[in-house]
């Protein structure tokens, strides 16, 4: 046995819990690895997290109990990250437009989230109950509509009005994409274009605007904005991709949803666009059929189509996109002067396509 991977297991917790598995073990070195590049900002982050609950407090004890209750589950805060990442990065520094900036797009995607448990009668994320399931969805649409005011108060405190508008550009395109999302769905469009305009619309926009807003926060060059721009919308598009596989298999906590649980919304994702068009032509018209029955789909319809897709070889499909996609982002970002946080981005795309939530 080798005795580098017995010393490290004994090292590492996350390893010594994964060791008899070895995708577990590249997994949590991916983790270990992103946990000591974010050292380069820890500062940063104390001071991130300072302003978003200070910018949370309320005199109202119903949102303060809802604010509260968020809190105890917030996720892991990789938008604001990636923010304070890109500031740091192209200057050496952040600044106070760097934090406020961080803290609005992190209040602006949990305010889209809000939002979304209402429109999807989600019960879970992330393990716990939703705030629509503990409270209702007034409570819920009226908080995320609260989290979206103060996000527009921490972009005005940035003193940016290239901030402002990159924040605004976002928003639009975010929400266009959860239209289109949702057309595609009604009018069974089933094309990889139309997948990944969707997802750069509902998902990219806002990783390319975290990049965006770190190098607008520390006067960045035009090229470089737009150079951000660009490496943060294939984060997302990796992310997206990760996250529509989590469909494919059985669901975990930090996911919060069961298997086929997107394609019961009506949601046809890479793995299943893959294929119903490269398939045996007999079973993927089949496949169609169940999929646009004039019926609601059941549990054991969407159980078949992702049984077909994994058979098929959809998830190994998606995963080779988000291969591509990470191998163009380190190109990018490899543009950039080596420095610690540099580092830290290209450990953050393996991150983005190890982790388990």
């Amino acid at each position: 046995m080798n005795n580098y991977l017995i010393d490290e297991r004994t090292a590492n917790p996350l390893l010594a819990a994964a060791f008899v598995n070895p995708v577990e073990i590249s997994r949590a070195r991916t983790i270990l690895y992103m946990e000591l590049s974010l050292q380069c900002i820890e500062a940063e982050l104390h001071l991130f997290r300072e302003k978003f609950e200070q910018s949370l407090r309320t005199n109202v004890p119903l949102a303060d109990n809802v604010i509260r209750y968020f809190l105890d589950r917030r996720g892991k805060q990789l938008r604001p990250i990636m923010t304070l990442l890109s500031a740091k990065m192209l200057r050496g520094e952040v600044s106070a437009s760097t934090i406020n900036g961080a803290v609005a797009v992190e209040l602006l995607h949990n305010a889209s989230l809000m939002h979304d448990d209402v429109i999807d009668a989600s019960d879970e994320r992330r393990g716990k109950e939703t705030i629509n399931r503990v409270w209702d969805n007034h409570v819920a649409v009226l908080m995320g509509d609260f989290f979206l005011a103060k996000c527009l108060s921490c972009s005005s405190d940035t003193g940016s009005l290239e901030i402002i508008r990159a924040l605004t550009r976002m928003t639009m395109a975010l929400t266009e994409g959860e239209l289109s999302q949702m057309s595609n769905a009604r009018s069974h469009m089933l094309s990889e274009e139309a997948y990944f305009s969707v997802i750069e619309g509902k998902t990219a926009s806002l990783f390319a605007a975290c990049l965006q807003i770190g190098a607008l926060s520390v006067n960045a060059s035009a090229d470089e904005v737009a150079q951000m721009g660009e490496i943060g919308k294939k984060f997302g598009l990796i992310f997206q991709i990760r996250d529509d596989i989590f469909d494919y298999f059985p669901t975990n906590d930090s996911v919060g949803k069961p298997t086929g649980h997107d394609i019961l919304e009506g949601k046809v994702t890479l793995p299943l666009l893959y294929a119903l068009q490269h398939g045996p032509a007999d079973e993927s018209q089949r496949m169609r059929d169940v999929l646009f029955s004039s019926s609601a789909l059941s549990n054991d319809d969407a159980l078949s189509l992702v049984e077909f897709a994994r058979q098929v070889g959809g998830i190994e499909y998606a995963q080779a996109c988000m291969k591509k996609i990470s191998f163009d982002v380190k190109q990018q970002l490899s543009c950039f002067p080596a420095n610690e946080c540099r580092a830290a981005l290209m450990s953050l795309v393996d991150y983005i396509i190890d982790r388990k939530g």
